[in-house]
């Protein structure tokens, strides 16, 4: 199978009005009037983001998902997407109609199609990179930047499921529903509203908790004060939670949650309690941002301290 065959018999299914079929070089969008156009990037390389020997739907979601979760902490709304695949040569491309099938599965869930791309083959690893193009009002996206002192801080849904996940992918831990944590994160794109209303800042969990945390306080030039007794678990993630302070570090520093951590004005808590429960996660206010810089973990009135923040690849 040659490469225009591989396109149609596997993506262009996939494409909706902007890719024309992906018959052509490039999409054509015309984004709606007074919205503004927000786009992100991912790539996925096997072996490091994803199993050795694993190509099909689950894959697929995640590469979706982890792009998704980026649009959901700008509070846009997706409409497209752009796929690169870099292929290994000693595989047989049959292996990509599952993977065909996650990005079905997740463009019907979360209204998007696939504008385009590119598919190479290679020596190496599987390597996926997916282009998300999202909109949002004009103004009205979330940044890293744009906490002040005396904001609350606040965190969507729970930390833990990426570590959790990828354990048991390891045969680590013996609890199945993990898995879908680490492969189908749900991007939080229900919250666009309470963002653009209420948020001065956000940013997704994507390095680690304590990381990503980081990024938005240096950002803004604001201190981030968490106690982590504010931290919300279901039942089966909280045994493992209670572990003991090794298990503690692995939940705040692991990263793969795809939550959202975001910041408003006190007077606004009230609000934001109110839009949350209509969601079908929890919305937490977990801490405050002051003068400074800086992060601090309390565990009641004593600090923890992190041998590392985060994941990095370099």
């Amino acid at each position: 199978m040659d490469e225009f065959d591989l396109i149609k018999m596997y993506f262009a299914p996939l494409a909706g009005p902007e890719g024309l079929g992906l018959k052509d070089d490039a999409a054509h969008f015309s984004p709606p009037t007074g919205f503004d156009i927000i786009l992100t990037k991912d790539t996925m390389v096997e072996g490091v983001h994803f199993p050795d020997g694993v190509y099909g739907a689950d894959v697929a979601e995640r590469l979706l998902r982890v792009n998704l979760s980026d649009l959901a902490a700008k509070a846009a709304t997706p409409r497209g997407y752009l796929l690169s695949v870099a292929w290994p040569k000693h595989l047989d491309t049959k292996l990509l109609s599952g993977f065909a099938e996650g990005l079905k599965s997740c463009q019907e869930q979360f209204g998007l199609h696939l504008w385009g791309g590119d598919t190479v083959s290679t020596k190496g690893p599987a390597v996926f990179t997916a282009t998300l193009i999202g909109v949002c009002p004009e103004g009205m996206s979330t940044r890293r930047m744009g906490a002040s002192p005396g904001d609350d801080i606040w965190i969507t849904g729970y930390l833990g499921k990426g570590f959790l996940g990828l354990a048991e992918i390891d045969g680590q831990i013996q609890n199945q529903q993990f898995i879908d944590g680490f492969y189908k994160p749900p991007p939080r794109i229900d919250l666009q509203k309470t963002l653009r209303t209420f948020a001065s800042a956000a940013i997704d969990v994507s390095d680690g908790f304590v990381a990503d945390l980081g990024h938005l306080a240096k950002a803004s030039q604001v201190s981030a004060t968490v106690e982590i007794s504010n931290l919300s678990f279901p039942v089966s993630v909280k045994n493992f939670w209670q572990r003991g302070p090794e298990m503690v570090q692995k939940f705040l520093t692991h990263g793969d949650d795809y939550e959202i951590i975001f910041t408003a004005h006190p007077d606004y808590r009230e609000n934001i309690i109110s839009l949350a429960e209509s969601l079908d996660f929890e919305v937490s206010h977990i801490g405050q941002c002051g003068q400074g810089g800086g992060v601090t973990i309390l565990d009641g009135s004593l600090p923890l301290e992190f041998q590392s923040s985060g994941y990095t690849h370099f």
